[in-house]
């Protein structure tokens, strides 16, 4: 019987490194939707470290913008405008994690694109032979260049190494709903601040569903390979500013924390079946009504005080989450898992078959992305 929906898991990660080797990112790349003010940290990192950045638009922000923003800092950059459908997989490639309409009607699915734009980078690399690559998240800050080459050389003798943000946390509302209430909450890695190396076999991809990074990496989780090499720094946001982010949120963050719970047990997806889910969604659904009793005892009398205020909002957005639960099926989740594990041979599949690109441009034009680039000035 699972008993509680575990508030850390820690313990998967690896922080025994040891950095040796100077080594170098091949480019560091930033999915992006919001305006292009958002980059100044990243433009600033990447003429710091003097690491090409590939920034992957959509919504908000464009390609030119981003070439403009890129020459006033000197920094060489390629910018690529998502195609307008932004969550369907390259050509040639077809998930079913993405395309299922059952699925589909429990999450972003047909709206998010940051999977998207991940798996891009991975394709990038691939087709150019790079080793290493580094995913940054456009609201991250407090990396220098001394922590990007220790996030490289965390990758020396592991897949996967991060930097996790430690003060405002990388969590969901609902987690950070459990903080806000009092519960023990703990902050676990992801792709916001994270190398991989890509030159090895079975490379895996990122599915189209909150949590993506968390199912990317699963098996380093689950052999304790992801490489902690630091911290890094999370812009703070509102969590409770819009219920329908905790809606969109909360399949993803179901299944993400069943499987974590079973990796956490020293399990692993041999036996996981609708019984296991239908066990898992008994216990996600108590942990979401302590953490509604948990805000509700709250002190009537500081509830017009800043964090009262906030914990209004933060009722209303578990309120939307329990109402968006109800909405989730054992069988749905285990559709999931059955066609997550399709995905990723077809990935593999897919990989194995693209042609090796003698330039970014070759590459881009391959996966036909519409893109600019921008090469600084020598000496500048």
């Amino acid at each position: 019987m699972i008993s509680h929906q575990n508030p850390s898991h820690n313990g998967l990660l690896d922080s025994s490194h040891e950095h040796v080797a100077q080594e170098r990112f091949s480019a560091i790349v930033v999915p992006t939707n919001r305006r292009v003010d958002s980059l100044i940290f990243c433009l600033g990192l990447a003429r710091e470290t003097r690491i090409p950045l590939i920034v992957l638009c959509s919504k908000q922000v464009n390609k030119d913008e981003v070439i403009a923003a890129a020459s006033g800092e000197g920094v060489e950059v390629c910018a690529v405008d998502l195609p307008m459908h932004p969550a369907d997989p390259p050509e040639g490639i077809s998930f079913l994690t993405s395309t299922d309409e059952e699925l589909l009607a429990v999450t972003s699915g047909q709206t998010r694109d940051l999977s998207t734009k991940r798996n891009l980078g991975l394709l990038i690399a691939k087709m150019l032979g790079w080793e290493r690559l580094m995913f940054l998240d456009d609201d991250i800050c407090g990396v220098s260049a001394a922590k990007v080459d220790a996030l490289a050389a965390g990758l020396n003798h592991h897949s996967v190494s991060v930097l996790i943000p430690d003060r405002f946390p990388d969590n969901s509302v609902a987690c950070h709903a459990a903080r806000l209430g009092g519960g023990k909450q703990g902050k676990f890695a992801g792709a916001g601040t994270m190398g991989v190396r890509c030159d090895r076999d079975g490379l895996p991809f990122f599915p189209n569903i909150y949590n993506d990074d968390w199912f990317f990496f699963a098996d380093e989780a689950a052999s304790h390979r992801i490489n902690k090499v630091g911290t890094s720094r999370q812009k703070a946001y509102s969590p409770y500013a819009d219920p329908e982010r905790a809606v969109k949120e909360e399949f993803g963050d179901l299944l993400a924390e069943g499987l974590y719970w079973r990796l956490d047990e020293g399990l692993g997806l041999a036996g996981v079946d609708a019984t296991f889910w239908e066990e898992f969604i008994e216990s996600r659904g108590i942990f979401l009504k302590m953490v509604a009793d948990s805000l509700a005892r709250h002190p009537q009398h500081e509830l017009n005080s800043k964090k009262g205020r906030e914990v209004r909002a933060a009722q209303v957005s578990i309120s939307a989450a329990q109402r968006q639960f109800e909405r989730i099926r054992p069988e749905l989740c285990q559709k999931f898992i059955d066609f997550w594990q399709v995905d990723l041979v077809e990935w593999r599949n897919y990989l194995t078959q693209l042609p090796r690109a003698d330039s970014i441009e070759g590459a881009l034009d391959y996966l036909r992305l519409r893109y600019r680039i921008y090469l600084p000035t020598p000496g500048t």
